[in-house]
């Protein structure tokens, strides 16, 4: 994927929308406390817990490549600032929502913001930084889901003490809303950089989408997104219901849990910088995960050995986002047309969240016991590997 020449990587403008993009995933992170209390207030079963969940990857599940060729031909920068600013105010609204069906259509809102952003993103992160950078920047940025959701997460049990699941929400929408803010700060900044990236759909970047190697790779984002988004949603309520700790605690576990994803993420990121086969990283990742998360929902595993195997599967499962993200983009023909493939990557994201949060406890439902969901994820991980090994065997065309 060629790009335009930089003297330098814009490290502190990459920060600013690095901080964007987590803020989008706080409003992943306020949900997984939150579930218990919505359950006794709205008297849910964990099904319908679940939707809450599910739902929220249903624009990202069903128009993830539409969106991203809409903001390939209409403007990388615009879409940036105005997916951050929808999240937020979908929050907002969710705040004021009294009823299950209002909040699920808040929580959509929600999605779609997310959705427009992580398309946008990737792309003018990709325009600030150096060739030689870049591995590293698309690796950190891979790390905006844990450590968004993850500091969210850790920061909802106190609101939630002072202002119910609602003071979440409204915290995570005012602080998107103001991240929008310091996203359009950056693109006025850097405004002859950015802003000729829309521009020209060229007939033949579409035919990025018929190698058969991208849909690999993003078939093996949709087996790690239904891993992470099913396991870690639903990791407090297995906890308080399995063992004596409290919600509270139980959510700053998870919380710890889910930013040992980043690490994962940027030593993705280092490894590919230093010449590590990105298939090597894939099938790792998935096994090494699919592995843990078996760990977690057995139920002849102490609460201690789940807890570090929870730690284990966020950790090594991280090393598939930030390997993806840098190694996607590369089989675009311009810089313009990534995006188009990080739509379809999300869009494959959303159907894997979508297909988790309602898959996992479903069958916990069902069989009547959280081991039942060991099952799924080892299956999830496995494909995972497989998908990845067959990526290695096709062509790979380097721009």
């Amino acid at each position: 994927m060629s790009a335009p020449h930089v003297t330098g990587t814009a490290w502190a403008s990459i920060a600013c929308l690095f901080f964007a993009g987590c803020t989008t995933a706080m409003h992943i992170g306020k949900v997984p406390s939150a579930l218990p209390l919505l359950s006794a207030e709205w008297q849910l079963s964990l099904t319908q817990a679940g939707l809450i969940v599910a739902v929220h990857g249903v624009f990202i599940a069903t128009t993830g490549l539409l969106l991203g060729m809409l903001v390939r031909k209409t403007g990388y920068a615009r879409f940036a600032i105005a997916g951050v600013a929808i999240a937020g105010m979908g929050s907002v609204l969710g705040a004021q929502t009294e009823s299950l069906p209002g909040l699920l259509a808040t929580r959509g809102l929600e999605g779609l913001g997310w959705i427009l952003a992580v398309i946008a993103l990737p792309t003018l992160l990709t325009r600030l930084s150096t060739a030689s950078d870049r591995p590293l920047v698309m690796g950190i940025w891979g790390g905006f889901v844990p450590l968004g959701a993850g500091g969210m997460l850790i920061l909802s049990p106190t609101l939630q003490a002072i202002g119910g699941w609602q003071l979440s929400w409204w915290f995570a929408g005012v602080v998107s809303l103001s991240a929008a803010l310091m996203a359009r700060w950056v693109v006025i900044r850097h405004r002859e950089a950015l802003d000729p990236l829309p521009a020209a759909a060229q007939p033949s970047s579409y035919e990025d989408l018929r190698q058969p190697v991208v849909w690999l790779l993003c078939l093996s984002f949709f087996t790690y997104s239904m891993q992470f988004v099913s396991v870690t949603s639903f990791l407090p309520t297995l906890f308080v219901q399995t063992s004596s700790l409290s919600l509270s605690s139980a959510s700053r576990i998870v919380a710890l849990v889910i930013m040992a994803n980043a690490v994962g993420n940027v030593l993705a990121g280092a490894f590919l910088r230093r010449g590590v086969s990105y298939v090597r990283l894939l099938i790792t990742g998935a096994l090494s995960s699919a592995f843990f998360a078996w760990m977690v929902f057995s139920a002849s595993v102490p609460l201690a050995w789940s807890i570090a195997a929870a730690f284990g599967f966020s950790m090594m499962s991280g090393l598939i986002p930030g390997t993806l993200f840098a190694t996607l983009p590369r089989a675009a023909t311009s810089a313009s047309a990534a995006g188009l493939l990080v739509g379809l990557m999300m869009q494959w994201s959303g159907v894997g969240q979508l297909l988790g949060g309602i898959l996992i406890p479903g069958v916990v439902d069902y069989y009547g016991q959280w081991q039942a969901a060991s099952v799924v994820v080892l299956l999830a991980g496995l494909s995972g590997s497989l998908l990845a090994w067959i990526a290695g065997r096709q062509s790979f065309v380097q721009r």
